[in-house]
C-alpha cells in the first residue's frame, strides 16, 4: 500500500477508535444520568458536580509543551474551585494528533487541544507564519508576530465555532553537527535531518543533502553515521542526548513555530461566568508566564550544552545569517501565495517594524 494511503488508513482508523470510545462514553452517561434521576426521586440530596472537559495533546509530559499544559490545567482547577476539570485523553485520545484536532473538537470528541501550528496550517495556511524561517531574532520579536496575527487566528478559528485560548512559542531551531558551522560552504554535502518540507527546502538551497525524518528514524540513522548533522532546537537535542554524538550547535534562530490551545466555542459557552473566567484567567496567566520566561530559558539551555562539552555559536555569522536568508525566500514567497491579501499585508507590516523591535 502506498504511503499516502497508509498514512490516511491510519488516520481513519485512529478516529475510528475514538468514535468508538465516545459512544461507549455518551451510553455510560446516559447510565448515569438514569441512575442519578432514580436516586434523586427518593430524596437524595443533589449535589453540584464540576464540569468535565477533555484536552488533547500531542506532547507528553516529559517536554516543555507538555509541562506547560499541565501547568494550564491544574490552574483553571484551582482558579475555578474544582468547579471545572480538563483531562487529558487516554487510550484512543492519547492517538489524536493536531491534525486530527479541529475535526475531533467538532465532533465532540475532545472540548481542547493543544495543536502544533503547522499542522493548522494545512487547513489555514496562516498559522504556518510562526513556521517561517528568518522572520525572528528573539522571543521578543516572535511575540510581536504572534500578537500582530492572533486577531486573525481567532477570526479563523472562529470559522470551526472554535475559541483561541492561548499561544506559546516553541524555543527556535538550530543547526546540531559534528562540525562548526559558519559559513554556506561548511554546510555543502552535508546529510542532515530536516524536520518539515519547508525545512528542508531551506537547507537544500544551502547545499546540503537534506531529509525529512521523524524522531526515531533520525535517531537510527545518526547512529549508522547515514546523517552529520540535525535541525532542531538546543533544548530538543540535549533531551534527546544528541550532545553525545554532535558537539557543536549553531543558533541558526531558524524559526519559533507556536502551539495553539484551542477550544469548542459552543462548550465555552455553555459553561457559567466563573468557569469561563477561570479558564481565561489560567490561560493569560500561562501565555504571559511562557513568554517571559523563554529568553531565560534560551539562556539556561546553551548554558547547560557548554557544560555537556557542546560548543556553541552564537551569534550567527554575517556571512551565514545572509546565505539563510536567501535560502528563506522560495518557502516565505510560497507561504504568501497561499494566504489572503491581507494575510500577507500582515507579514509586511511585522517586517516593516522588525528591526525597531
Amino acid at each position: 500500500m502506498p504511503i499516502g494511503q497508509r498514512s490516511g488508513m491510519k488516520a481513519v482508523l485512529v478516529m475510528q477508535g475514538v468514535l468508538d470510545m465516545k459512544r461507549m462514553f455518551c451510553i455510560k452517561r446516559a447510565l448515569g444520568v438514569s441512575l442519578a434521576l432514580g436516586l434523586a426521586t427518593l430524596g437524595t440530596p443533589a449535589q453540584a458536580e464540576p464540569v468535565e472537559l477533555t484536552m488533547s495533546r500531542e506532547y507528553g509530559p516529559q517536554t516543555m509543551m507538555g509541562q506547560r499544559a499541565q501547568q494550564f490545567v491544574d490552574q483553571v482547577a484551582a482558579l475555578s474551585g474544582g468547579e471545572l476539570e480538563i483531562s487529558f485523553g487516554e487510550g484512543p485520545l492519547s492517538r489524536l494528533r493536531s491534525e486530527n484536532h479541529l475535526e475531533a473538537i467538532n465532533a465532540d470528541i475532545i472540548q481542547l487541544a493543544d495543536s502544533h501550528s503547522g499542522a493548522l496550517a494545512a487547513e489555514m495556511p496562516l498559522f504556518g507564519l510562526s513556521s517561517l524561517p528568518t522572520l525572528v531574532d528573539d522571543p521578543h520579536q516572535a511575540r510581536e508576530l504572534y500578537r500582530l496575527a492572533r486577531p486573525r487566528y481567532e477570526a479563523l478559528l472562529e470559522e470551526h465555532d472554535q475559541i483561541l485560548l492561548y499561544a506559546l512559542p516553541w524555543p527556535p531551531s538550530g543547526l546540531w553537527s559534528r562540525k562548526p558551522m559558519t559559513t554556506r560552504d561548511d554546510l555543502r554535502g552535508v546529510p542532515v535531518r530536516a524536520y518539515d518540507r519547508n525545512t528542508q527546502r531551506v537547507l537544500l538551497n544551502l547545499g546540503a543533502i537534506a531529509t525529512v525524518l521523524g524522531w526515531e528514524p533520525m535517531q537510527q540513522q545518526l547512529a549508522e553515521g547515514r546523517i552529520e548533522a540535525v535541525m532542531t532546537s538546543a533544548l530538543g537535542g540535549l533531551t534527546a542526548e544528541l550532545n553525545r554524538t554532535l558537539d557543536h550547535y549553531t543558533a541558526l534562530q531558524y524559526a519559533m513555530p507556536l502551539n495553539i490551545v484551542h477550544m469548542s466555542r459552543s462548550r465555552f459557552e455553555a459553561l457559567d461566568d466563573s468557569r469561563r473566567e477561570a479558564l481565561l484567567s489560567a490561560a493569560t496567566e500561562i501565555e504571559d508566564t511562557s513568554w517571559n520566561a523563554i529568553a531565560t530559558v534560551l539562556e539556561q539551555t546553551h548554558a547547560q550544552l557548554e557544560e555537556a562539552g557542546v560548543t556553541v555559536s552564537k551569534p550567527l555569522s554575517p556571512e551565514l545569517k545572509r546565505s539563510l536568508a536567501r535560502a528563506s525566500v522560495s518557502v516565505i514567497e510560497s507561504w504568501r501565495s497561499k494566504v489572503a491579501p491581507e494575510e500577507s499585508e500582515l507579514l509586511d507590516r511585522y517586517l516593516a517594524q522588525r528591526d525597531t523591535l
